[in-house]
């Protein structure tokens, strides 16, 4: 019995040496591709999104391609015949006999993704209805973070619908309802001369306010609409200090913000 435990050992000590060594050099090299992308992205002074993202799909593909390298190199180790394999017929063979046909389909989606441009990290999505900024970009798997600081990982195969929020300035709206009983002309002329300053106040504003007009005769008061372009997805804080200065102004010039009112007619009355 102690013969065939130490033959067993015997046989088995030095190609499980080697595949731990491997496995160690391996650890090392994705810990330097990992370093090295990372230094590439943050020596830039002006972070440029698609920049990044060519660098993140970059490191993404040297760490499939290692992972393969060393499972070829582990099955030589253990006396596997790695020629067929290498020959590039094997892989395919190995690949397609495992099931992993989806995994080829979000490498495919993966490459799609970058080269046509559908988004790039920093940019704001949503995906299958979650809205989030673009964390990381990967040969297999999208990551999203949201305001939340939620995080969704969406393999790339299941994406087939994109809204990318980025493309494009975002636009606010903030509807305003003033009383009837005020000169509506008026109040437009304030807000028009009053909330050009916002611009001076938020860089990232890169238009307006503008002042639309009486978009609802309301119940009890007329509804005004402002508009502003911000940057993409910075709008946000601009139409909350906008809804605040707003009050502000009114309140300056004597300016009644309508509240819901109940206006009772006596029918048996003449006047």
């Amino acid at each position: 019995m102690w013969e065939k435990i130490a033959l067993f050992f015997e046989k088995f000590t030095d190609p499980l040496i080697k595949t731990l060594i491997m496995i160690g050099i391996v650890f090392v090299l994705l810990l330097i591709v990992g370093i090295v992308g990372n230094k590439i992205i943050k020596r830039q002074r002006v972070k440029k999104k698609k920049a990044v993202t060519l660098t993140k799909m970059i490191q993404s593909i040297t760490r499939y391609v290692i992972v393969i390298l060393l499972l070829i190199i582990i099955l030589g180790i253990w006396g596997v015949d790695v020629g067929p394999i290498l020959a590039g017929a094997g892989i395919v063979g190995i690949v397609i006999g495992l099931g992993a046909q989806d995994l080829i389909k979000d490498f495919l989606s993966g490459f799609s993704i970058i080269f046509e441009n559908y988004y790039d990290v920093d940019d704001i999505v949503e995906i299958k209805g979650f809205k989030g900024r673009v964390l990381d970009i990967g040969l297999k798997s999208t990551k999203l973070i949201n305001w939340k600081n939620e995080v969704k990982v969406i393999t790339n195969g299941d994406i087939k619908e994109v809204i990318n929020y980025s493309l494009n300035p975002s636009l606010g709206i903030v509807d305003v309802d003033v009383s009837y009983k005020e000169n509506i002309e008026k109040v437009i002329l304030l807000l028009e001369e009053k909330l050009i300053y916002i611009k001076d106040w938020f860089p990232q504003v890169v238009e307006g306010p503008n002042v639309l007009g009486i978009v609802n005769l309301g119940s009890s008061g007329i509804t005004i609409r402002i508009t502003v372009k911000t940057n993409s997805e910075e709008h946000y804080a601009v139409e909350r200090a906008i809804r605040k200065y707003i009050k502000e102004i009114f309140e300056e010039n004597n300016i009644e913000i309508p509240y819901p009112q109940v206006v009772v007619h006596d029918g048996d009355s003449k006047n």
